[in-house]
């Protein structure tokens, strides 16, 4: 339901949070300067009050951000991890292609090739029907390697480098569903909304407390919200790879090309 913020351009995703909680903490401060003036000047319980909601509601915010902050950086170094994972396993493929009989070496490495190129631009782009594009054409190239490996089985079927070929081969298609679930999955958006609904709720308080004791604190106030927004957006963007600021290296994976055996 509330997938749009990982979809939506940080460029306009950055102000209108910014906005929503800036603006919360200024009408918090309006309605606690309008409550000051209600009641008698002696009376300090109300903002003592205020004072502590206010602490217990940014708590809990430090407290859920902190939460998302932590499942998001996992997920960016597990993508990290795959990419490294899978270059690895395409060239052990590759060093064990070099094991084969020599008329199986050249169609086999050409079709790793063009396997590792599509793979080095998996989810680093926006366009959705591009990055469906790359899995059905990894998936194709996955069907190629597996032809061929079945016909160097059939003409050596108890050979150990063709074992380790196919071994190998296996342990790159595992790795290719690994990286898939990694790039697909993120904190809910729900997780998310929540976290921005709770930034709203706890600049208010801390809005209205200024007001009621007196304070302006405007500026403070701005501050904060932008450092809260910032901190949110930081969030989503180490979650969503292909939309973001944050991008996965796949410098393993370019290595691995310019290295791979002609």
């Amino acid at each position: 339901m509330f997938e749009f913020l990982y979809r939506t351009d940080l460029l306009v995703l950055y102000p209108v949070v910014i906005a929503l909680i800036a603006g919360s903490a200024e009408l918090g401060n309006r309605l606690g300067q309008r409550a000051r003036a209600a009641v008698p000047q002696a009376d300090d319980e109300q903002p003592q009050d205020f004072g502590t909601l206010t602490g217990a509601a940014l708590g809990m915010l430090a407290l859920l951000l902190a939460f998302t902050f932590s499942i998001a950086l996992a997920r960016f170094d597990s993508r990290r991890d795959q990419v490294l994972e899978e270059a690895n396993a395409i060239g052990s493929t590759a060093n064990f292609t070099l094991l084969l009989p020599s008329p199986a070496q050249k169609p086999i490495l050409d079709a790793l090739r063009d396997y590792t190129r599509i793979r080095i631009g998996l989810g680093t782009t926006t366009d959705g029907p591009r990055f469906e594009a790359d899995i059905k054409r990894s998936v194709e190239l996955q069907s190629r390697l597996w032809q061929l490996a079945a016909g160097v089985a059939a003409t050596a079927p108890q050979s150990l480098p063709t074992y380790q070929f196919v071994a190998s081969l296996n342990e790159m298609n595992n790795v290719h569903e690994r990286r898939l679930t990694a790039l697909r999955y993120h904190v809910p958006g729900e997780v998310m909304f929540l976290v921005v609904c709770l930034s709203m709720v706890s600049m208010a308080f801390a809005g209205y407390n200024a007001g009621m004791s007196g304070a302006g604190r405007h500026w403070a106030n701005l501050i904060m919200s932008a450092s809260i927004a910032v901190l949110i957006l930081m969030v989503l963007d180490l979650d969503r790879p292909t939309h973001g600021l944050i991008d996965v290296s796949v410098a393993p994976l370019e290595d691995t090309l310019a290295g791979m055996p002609q």
